[in-house]
């Protein structure tokens, strides 16, 4: 194997609760005082990344997915140089273009043109290499027509797409991208991703964070999930983002980190129309997804939870409440037990699918039960379409002219037999 574009051992890194640095005395004194060891924490201290090692080899796409405040843009921040960890060693080969912060070194003063030279020298380039590459970025980012107008002038858009167009011809070794392509509009954001993995075939490591999940499964080889700055899970980059809904479930639900739930669901079953139990239905069956829920406290308004899952790449097709369709329910007391039922048609091509469930206070921010993976089922057919749902179509072709002719043909399911 390659030597490793990005080799990270052991890191951690600790933040302070209320820490101000007022001068660059104050933070060399704080450094002396942290010191660099694992296993001390000084008074309101806490580990914001804690142990995380892993290796992107060159030519890689590597994900990082996890809640917000699992530490993944800290992260890029020790990759990039602008953090030190406080134990662990990073090493990073070859030229670094972060995408972290967009634009960061522009000043708004200037013009378009006269950032580009300066955004370019911070990143690195020579006077000279700008002006080689000065066309390509105006080209890239689109903003030729504005290229003497002052950036604070510009929208949101043209400022990230100037500064990526910056960044992405840096000509790096290793391209650190966090959620800032989530500012252009779609076809920029195709475009983004066309040069990325562009990069990757010319060799160059990547390290991707995106709350995009669909993007980190299409594009990542392998991601990484973290929570409150642990390392939950690492690998196949589809199987990461399973595990990233699992990270968000349990940071969501009452007594998860305790083990002391407010409700407990128990007898999930899918059914057909007739009441047997199935794991796989053709496209357009009405199914019947019940279950029960046992609770272990009061709750005035209890609301529940429902949705669809595309498990080829954990895409949430369909979710809903039963607060949400007008449906109030009765309080219950602790030690009573409901069964739910949700009805459904399930319009969707041939594929396999999570159903997932909640139990949550009407008004509450928690869950007492959050599982978006409590039942899984096979939607089987033959494939006469595409998309992500299927909507029974049917069709009328008729004669406007000549002999009355009409051709029909439905296909309420997949399987219909062809006309």
């Amino acid at each position: 194997m390659n030597q490793p574009a990005i080799d990270v051992q052991g890191v951690s890194k600790k933040f302070r609760r209320g820490e101000r640095v007022d001068s660059i005395r104050d933070w060399f004194a704080g450094r002396l005082r942290g010191g660099r060891s694992r296993t001390k924490l000084g008074a309101n201290e806490f580990w914001v990344l804690d142990d995380i090692s892993f290796a992107v080899q060159p030519g890689e796409a590597f994900g990082i997915i996890g809640p917000n405040g699992a530490g993944k843009s800290t992260f890029l921040k020790l990759l990039a140089g602008i953090m030190q960890p406080d134990c662990g060693t990073i090493s990073v080969e070859g030229p670094v273009s972060p995408l972290i912060e967009l634009g960061a070194g522009f000043h708004p003063d200037l013009t378009g043109r006269e950032n580009i030279f300066l955004n370019a020298s911070i990143l690195g380039l020579s006077r000279g290499e700008v002006t080689t590459q000065f066309d390509n970025i105006v080209d890239f980012a689109g903003v030729g027509e504005f290229l003497d107008t002052p950036v604070k002038r510009y929208s949101s858009g043209m400022h990230a797409r100037l500064g990526f167009s910056i960044a992405a011809h840096v000509r790096p070794r290793v391209l650190l991208v966090d959620e800032v392509l989530s500012v252009g509009d779609r076809v920029f954001r195709a475009k983004c991703m066309d040069k990325m993995s562009a990069f990757l075939d010319e060799g160059v490591a990547v390290v991707f964070v995106s709350h995009d999940l669909p993007a980190v499964g299409r594009f990542c080889d392998r991601a990484m999930v973290l929570s409150e700055g642990r390392c939950l899970f690492q690998g196949p980059a589809n199987q990461a983002v399973g595990r990233y809904h699992e990270a968000c479930s349990r940071s969501l639900v009452i007594g998860a980190q305790s083990g002391d739930a407010t409700a407990r669901v128990l007898n999930v079953q899918i059914r057909d129309i007739s009441g047997a139990n199935v794991s796989s239905v053709r496209p357009g069956d009405k199914v019947d997804f019940q279950f029960d829920v046992t609770f272990a406290q009061d709750m005035a308004t209890p609301s529940y939870g429902f949705s669809i899952t595309r498990l080829e790449d954990h895409l949430v097709l369909f979710e809903t409440s039963s607060s949400r369709i007008g449906r109030e329910h009765a309080a219950v007391r602790a030690g009573e037990r409901m069964r739910v039922h949700y009805w459904f048609d399930a319009n969707l091509p041939p594929g396999e699918y999570a159903i997932g469930l909640h139990v949550r206070e009407q008004d509450g921010l928690q869950y007492a039960v959050q599982n978006s993976h409590a039942a899984r089922f096979l939607v089987d057919g033959p494939v006469i379409s595409g998309g992500c749902v299927h909507v029974a179509p049917a069709i009328d072709v008729m004669s406007l002219g000549g002999s009355p002719t009409i051709e029909r043909f439905n296909v309420a399911h997949l399987s219909a037999p062809a006309a």
